[in-house]
């Protein structure tokens, strides 16, 4: 509706001029055959052709470029908040780190390490976070023989808890095993805070009321990522991680990858009240993930960036990435660097929008005046419906050079 009403507002402009102009000159006693060629000339000066094509063009080259980048850019509206953005909220698994979680290191309490890792890969087979997957990846690869859950559940930013066999098993954070009840020995506790220290993330796994042990998992920062965060915070950008890891572990990784601020131990809700904060701040909110982005989470964000997902060995090399998320900018490398180069494309973009919009008013400001005849009582001969014509065909020239450069 909006779009319609304002392709009405640019037939009405030229016309509402044309007849306000020749009223004037009407109601001053000029001759009808002067009238005419005055509401010509006015009419043709008022085109918003050049105010049009002013956004048009610079969008067609920006959306060429993007996609020479590989950068999926879905409408004007995300090309705009592109380039607005001044805060990048980040996921850890997949874009601050590399993706890939695995088991560092297994502190049993009362069982083997086998058994400990026997008993959370039974529970989180079916898991479909990367780091329930990692876990049961490891029991699979050491050959340990794994049980079937007859139920299953799996709690956004908790854990899983399943029934295996007669066991009943919880895998997940500390707060959400003393929220259960279950009995953590001091020393496992202590064990948490220093591999937490570390930015190690830290899985507890309990049997019934009682902890079995941790299962400590690592995801590295690659090299190219560090650059990547280096260089975005030379642009003046605030990166800030929300994820539900303990705090400890969080703040680690956010030391480590330099971010200016870590938000740690939130739900689903919470990342959306965090969200919700920031842009209460005024500013230019994106929010980068691999893969599905959470809708609750991009209705919030001025703008989502989901990022390709790693191939593997089962995604064949010529099968080009898909978006996951509707609405979404989809950068098909997978890969954050290519952040900047979305940011250049858009901040540029919009620069080239902003001279365009320059060069049509002052078009006209400059032709309006003389085919309305304003400066006619300094002895200024109207201006001819062939001249307003080449000023707007000047002023395409100049919005096409400019656009197009």
């Amino acid at each position: 509706m909006k779009k319609y009403l304002s392709c009405i507002l640019y037939i009405i402009m030229p016309l509402l001029t044309a007849a306000l102009t020749s009223y004037y000159w009407f109601s001053n006693g000029q001759s009808i055959p002067i009238i005419t060629y005055i509401a010509v000339t006015t009419f043709i000066a008022a085109l918003p052709i050049p105010w049009l094509l002013s956004s048009y063009l610079p969008f067609i080259k920006g959306r060429r470029l993007a996609d020479q980048a590989d950068i999926d850019i879905p409408s004007q509206k995300q090309f705009l908040a592109a380039s607005t953005i001044d805060t990048l909220v980040l996921s850890r698994h997949g874009v601050i780190t590399e993706g890939r979680p695995y088991v560092a290191s297994l502190c049993p309490a009362g069982v083997s390490q086998n058994t400990l890792l026997a008993l959370a890969a039974s529970a989180e087979k079916q898991a479909v976070h990367p780091v329930g997957q990692a876990i049961y990846e490891t029991a699979h690869q050491r050959n340990i023989n794994l049980l079937d859950a007859t139920t299953f559940n799996e709690i956004p930013g908790c854990g899983v808890e399943a029934i295996v066999g007669r066991n009943s098993l919880r895998v997940g954070s500390l707060p959400w095993l003393k929220h259960e009840k279950i009995s953590v020995p001091a020393d496992l506790v202590t064990k948490n805070d220093q591999l937490a220290q570390r930015g190690h993330i830290t899985v507890f796994v309990a049997n019934g009321q009682y902890c079995r042990g941790i299962i400590a998992i690592d995801d590295g920062i690659a090299d190219d990522t560090m650059r990547t965060l280096r260089k975005l915070k030379r642009r003046h950008l605030r990166l800030i991680m929300l994820t539900s890891e303990n705090k400890r572990t969080a703040e680690a990784l956010g030391r480590k990858a330099g971010l200016d601020d870590v938000h740690s131990q939130l739900s689903p809700e919470g990342k959306v009240r965090e969200l919700q904060l920031l842009k209460a701040r005024g500013t230019g909110v994106a929010i980068v993930e691999r893969g599905i982005i959470p809708p609750e989470l991009q209705t919030v964000a001025d703008t989502a960036i989901e990022l390709a997902p790693a191939a593997d060995e089962h995604t064949p090399a010529e099968t080009p990435p898909e978006p996951q998320t509707p609405g979404a900018i989809f950068i098909k490398s997978g890969q954050l660097w290519d952040l900047n180069t979305l940011i250049d494309i858009s901040q540029n973009t919009l620069k080239r929008v902003s001279q365009n919009k320059t060069i049509a008013v002052a078009a006209w400001l400059i032709t309006i005046p003389a085919a309305a005849g304003l400066l006619f009582p300094l002895g200024v001969p109207f201006l001819p419906p062939w001249g307003a014509l080449c000023g707007q065909l000047l002023t395409l020239l100049l919005i096409i050079i400019n656009s197009l450069r």
